[in-house]
């Protein structure tokens, strides 16, 4: 019977709050500057895990119309930021205190400024209406805990068994319900209006992801889709949310605005940042490469790599070391606390210098032990650390291709051949075209599915001489 008293306990220790949005009083667990720390903690680890994408007239573009949006919200007064992140995937998250995210992979498939205003809007709302607070406060209520174990050793804080290739903490990325969906959905639009968006153009964003989904071949629908659950037709919600507009004469599309600032923007995976090819993890600017064990699913992040084992049993990860030399490197990290040195010294990899260290280390909050060896190498005036990670019962099955893989870093070969970079063009056709035909003079760039794709059309749809249209070409 105890645990009835914990209802009221939580129920004591925390607060009402009015809702910015509908004006009612919930109950809340979180306040607004832990709200704004929230958000802050998340912008370090995006900045940290996806990086920014490096265009900042393009990251200005973007934070003007948010600010915009958000400077006319129920919530002007948070220290909003918007964010532009170097990641294909097609995505846009809100964290709480006002700190917004989109990626250059969303941007892609869109074709207006209107459009982007109302992805914006949405996730301005989430934000407004204080959606991740109230479904933390929800969930501190049914007393289920939020933050993952960690291993002792802070070096190895993001643990096993996957939790680096989760990405983002589970405290910051909760799942918004179908009812919350439909309130941004209904403020995003109330916000495009209000900053003078043709609002009819925010179906064709969720039109077009649905045929991004549909296209992936049972690959999984976009990251934003995975992320904002479809809460029934939303094309056709806000289609009905257009309607209800008495005139559009002083409404803006912003498309050739748009589509100008696109232009030259990478499209799909960048691999100037590593890429995988035949099991090897390369990295054309550094000049470096390792083997990675078949069939381990490979996060490339800003900065570092981690391939996972598919079980769950073993991890590998791939980071630069902030000391001068390899001794000093593995030094500071066997004198991590909660560390068990089992041996380490002195080694080779690939002829270049390098120290090793074998460690047993305890999970701070499951006491799961893992087992683990991390060698520092020295390459190219810097310290390189491959580190492995397996619980005790599957390091006899796997142990072994880990330890090959921590050996097999090196330099590229002297005649590797690069993957090319592709950005997108803006082009305007002197006469009538097709996506098909467009395609056909990428290069290879692009398909022409693909191409339909980005560009809101058929294959074989014809596009009239003068319309400005997205293409692909390698630079």
């Amino acid at each position: 019977m105890r645990p009835l008293l914990v209802v009221p306990a939580l129920l004591f220790l925390g607060s009402c709050a009015v809702n910015p949005v509908t004006g009612k009083r919930e109950l809340s667990f979180v306040s607004e500057a832990q709200e704004i720390q929230m958000g802050q903690q998340l912008l370090a680890q995006s900045q940290q895990q996806t990086g920014f994408y490096n265009d900042p007239a393009l990251a200005q573009y973007i934070s003007g119309i948010g600010m915009k949006m958000a400077q006319a919200s129920e919530r002007p007064q948070l220290p909003w930021e918007f964010h532009l992140l170097d990641d294909p995937v097609v995505n846009a998250y809100a964290a709480p205190g006002g700190f917004i995210f989109i990626t250059r992979g969303i941007l892609a498939y869109m074709n207006s400024e209107a459009e982007l205003a109302g992805v914006l809007g949405h996730e301005i709302g989430h934000v407004t209406a204080r959606h991740s607070a109230s479904q933390m406060s929800k969930q501190q209520l049914m007393g289920a805990g939020f933050l993952i174990g960690a291993i002792a050793a802070p070096d190895l804080a993001q643990g096993i068994a996957g939790q680096a290739a989760m990405g983002f903490s589970q405290l910051l990325l909760l799942k918004y319900g179908r009812d919350d969906e439909s309130q941004s959905d209904a403020l995003g639009h109330k916000y495009s209006l209000a900053a003078g968006y043709d609002v009819r153009e925010m179906s064709n964003t969720f039109i077009t992801l649905q045929r991004v989904s549909a296209a992936s071949g049972g690959g999984g629908p976009p990251a934003f889709l995975s992320s904002h659950p479809d809460p029934g037709d939303r094309a056709a919600a806000t289609q009905r949310w257009a309607d209800t507009v008495s005139s559009f004469a002083n409404l803006t599309s912003g498309r050739d605005r748009f589509l100008d600032r696109l232009n030259g923007m990478v499209y799909g995976e960048d691999p100037r940042n590593g890429y995988m090819d035949n099991g090897r993890f390369i990295h054309p600017a550094l000049r470096f490469q390792f083997a990675v064990p078949a069939g381990w699913q490979v996060v490339n992040q800003a900065s570092r790599v981690v391939a996972v084992e598919p079980n769950g049993r073993g991890q590998l990860e791939f980071t630069q070391a902030p000391e001068a030399t390899a001794q000093a490197a593995g030094t500071a990290f066997a004198g991590q606390q909660g560390l068990t040195v089992l041996s380490s010294g002195r080694t080779t990899v690939s002829g270049l210098p390098a120290f090793g260290v074998a460690f047993r280390a305890t999970s701070g909050q499951q006491g799961q032990v893992i087992e683990g060896e991390a060698v520092f190498i020295e390459y190219n005036g810097s310290v390189w650390r491959m580190m492995g990670l397996v619980v005790p019962s599957a390091a006899q099955a796997i142990g072994g291709a880990l330890g090959q893989s921590i050996r097999s870093f090196g330099p590229t070969a002297a005649n590797q051949t690069f993957r090319r970079v592709r950005e997108l063009r803006i082009v305007t056709p002197t006469g009538p075209t097709t996506a098909t035909s467009l395609a056909a003079q990428s290069g290879g760039a692009i398909t022409a599915q693909e191409l339909a794709l980005i560009n809101s059309i058929e294959t074989d749809q014809r596009i009239p001489a003068g319309r400005k249209i997205k293409t692909v070409r390698y630079r």
